[in-house]
């Protein structure tokens, strides 16, 4: 889209109110419709699937109601984008991005405790008096429920509140900062293609021209959208009644190297839309490299290769592709800071040398804003982290894991854009298998186990959300500085909103009445083994070699990739591709790319901008489908009819 077609270059006040409304309501609905309607999640991938959801209403229904009955009363194109940009970046928090994860992990070993865990010796003693509520009856009736007549216990969580909440709201303004420093080497000079903001651009092409954007009034982009939305129909009424005939999207799998490997087969059509928009390469390199993680862990299998240990990874297969993942996300993120090096330098003159004159008129921030809000907020998580016992070493190395991997799944978003993806390596296991348990100590893993609740289920982050939230700015030739404003308040009511909602749902349902997350389990299963099983040089050895390999393979794709333009595999499918979520998304990202290949062969450049709107249509219906049915489903008070919006 032409940058010139958006209007409304400041953030008008009226869209950081609506923004803030919508980020706010999402928090709320989204908690409800993952614990209590048990249907698909709103807010579970970088796709922001509810954001768009509402968008695609305000954009296509509301906003061209307004047009017809009082024009100045319309939003522009260049508010709209604010507002999304604030529900992207809300849409991070709740359920797997944060709250739902945390409150399970606060409680659970108060709750759960047993004498043959022994718990109430072993964990409870490790976990500091203000980081979770030691009263019994906070835990038992968060999972069981409130008797009847009593309130929530609002004065026990208000100092772990009070502590998670200064702490989350560091880490957010750290990605927050992070991709500011970031955004003009991601966009304007290697100019990334961002995915994600595709389908935004392209339902605001033209809305400010007639009553409704030109997407819109497009045939094409109405065929693509009933596809998938008449398969959500007749899925969601297949559960209401069970003589409709129901188009199945996920088939049965395929077993390969004597059923030890599994391939699942599964179309989502908004993942197929989103391919279209990647670059033939790039989408090749994300099947490709999936499949071959595949091949990889079916020879180990069939030979009996193990290492030594358990996988606390959120791998699709074993321990050593989770560490050949993260090698190659150290070798992308150093090719990252090695590329923008000439850049980097600019901002670190704009922070520290007085009198310099920084070009950073387009940023959300100043670069010496932005550099001294990154190094205030990392020495608070610095301290916070070694206030709950992790010590110093070990806190430097988690975070540098931590920010390693959030940065580079941020970077695989903005170029390679599924929308479905998670990385093959936690900061937990990557600090044990680094330094080993006695350098941890035992305090230190009960504080990086904690930590599951914000770095571990990296299906979602702030820092992805802020990226494509740039771009779109960027986009819309804005005037940035006001953005980070809305960015504040988007993540400050996610927060409590998603706090308020979890808290209440939990204690008035009851915990263990509500759908289950396998984080918080992870969490201790982590813990437990490590107290009972030190680490040492025996199982790290193995496991470096493996983050060797990764990184010389990941070293390998960047300099073929950059020296040879005959070169057909891309770098970014490799960091993510035995990830459990690539291992959804895979299919339909390869029937994306041949559907492309064929329209590039027989129609070109021409062809791919006249189906774009069919496969935005895709997208739209996609989520639409699993919309109309989360609306039945509340009305109905139904629970469980799982219209597949994402991956899971």
């Amino acid at each position: 889209m032409s940058e010139a077609n958006f209007t409304g270059s400041e953030v008008s006040t009226r869209s950081l109110i609506i923004g803030t409304s919508l980020a706010f309501f999402l928090n709320l609905a989204c908690p409800y419709s993952v614990l209590v309607l048990q249907n698909a999640g709103l807010t579970s991938d970088y796709i922001a699937a509810g954001a768009m959801m509402i968008f695609l209403l305000l954009v296509g229904l509301f906003n061209p109601l307004l047009k017809m009955i009082y024009r100045p009363w319309s939003l522009r194109s260049g508010e709209m984008v604010v507002i999304y940009v604030m529900m992207i970046v809300a849409s991070a928090i709740p359920t797997w991005g944060l709250v739902t994860n945390l409150f399970h992990i606060l409680t659970r070993p108060f709750y759960y405790a047993t004498p043959e865990n022994r718990w109430a010796e072993l964990v409870q003693p490790l976990i500091p008096d203000w980081i979770a509520p030691r009263d019994p009856d906070v835990a038992r009736y968060f999972y069981e429920g409130l008797p009847v007549g009593t309130d929530l216990p609002w004065a026990e969580w208000a100092v772990p509140m009070l502590a998670w909440g200064s702490v989350m709201m560091a880490i957010y303004l750290l990605m927050v900062a992070t991709m500011v420093i970031f955004r003009r080497p991601w966009i304007e000079q290697e100019r990334l293609v961002f995915p994600l903001t595709q389908l935004p651009i392209e339902m605001l092409r033209g809305a400010d021209e007639g009553i409704f954007p030109r997407l819109f009034r497009n045939p094409l982009m109405w065929i693509g959208f009933s596809i998938p939305f008449v398969i959500q129909m007749l899925t969601g009424l297949h559960h209401y009644f069970f003589f409709v005939p129901e188009i199945r999207t996920l088939l049965d799998p395929l077993r390969l190297f004597r059923n030890t490997v599994t391939l699942v087969i599964f179309v989502n059509f908004a993942i197929i839309g989103l391919t279209y928009f990647l670059n033939l390469n790039v989408a090749f390199s994300v099947w490709f490299f999936h499949l071959l993680s595949r091949f990889q862990t079916g020879v180990f299998n069939i030979f009996g290769y193990q290492i030594k240990g358990h996988n606390e990874a959120l791998t699709g297969s074993s321990i050593a592709l989770s560490h050949q993942g993260m090698g190659a996300m150290l070798v992308l993120v150093g090719a990252m800071l090695w590329t923008a090096r000439s850049h980097l330098r600019h901002v670190w003159a704009a922070a520290f040398r007085p009198g310099f004159k920084a070009d950073d008129a387009d940023e959300i921030l100043s670069y010496r804003a932005a550099v001294w809000l990154w190094i205030g907020c990392a020495l608070f998580v610095f301290f916070w982290l070694m206030a709950t016992g992790l010590p110093f070493i070990s806190t430097l190395v988690f975070l540098v894991g931590a920010f390693v991997i959030f940065l580079a799944i941020a970077r695989v978003i903005a170029q390679g854009g599924v929308g479905f993806t998670s990385s093959t390596m936690l900061p937990q296991p990557f600090l044990v298998y680094t330094l080993g348990t006695e350098m941890v100590g035992w305090k230190g893993l009960a504080s990086v186990s904690l930590s599951y609740s914000w770095a571990a289920e990296m299906r979602t982050t702030v820092m992805a959300s802020a990226a494509n939230g740039l771009k779109l700015a960027h986009s819309a030739r804005m005037n940035h500085r006001r953005l980070f404003l809305g960015m504040v308040l988007a993540i400050v009511v996610g927060m409590a909103g998603a706090t308020w909602i979890t808290l209440e749902l939990n204690y008035r349902h009851g915990g263990i009445n509500l759908r289950q997350f396998g984080v918080p389990s992870m969490a201790y299963g982590f813990l437990q083994d490590k107290l009972l099983n030190p680490i040492g040089s025996d199982h790290i050895q193995p496991r470096l070699l493996f983050t060797a390999v990764g990184a010389a393979l990941m070293g390998f794709l960047i300099y073929m990739q950059h020296h040879y333009l005959w070169w057909p595999l891309h770098y970014i499918g490799l960091p993510v591709s035995d990830s459990w979520v690539m291992g959804w998304a895979w299919f339909s990202v390869f029937i994306g790319w041949m559907l492309k290949a064929v329209i590039f062969k027989f129609s070109g450049t021409k062809g791919y901008f006249a189906y774009k709107p069919f496969f935005v249509g895709m997208i739209a219906g996609q989520l639409m489908g699993g919309a109309v049915w989360m609306v039945v489903d509340f009305i109905l008070g139904e629970v469980g009819n799982v219209v597949f919006i994402g991956v899971r």
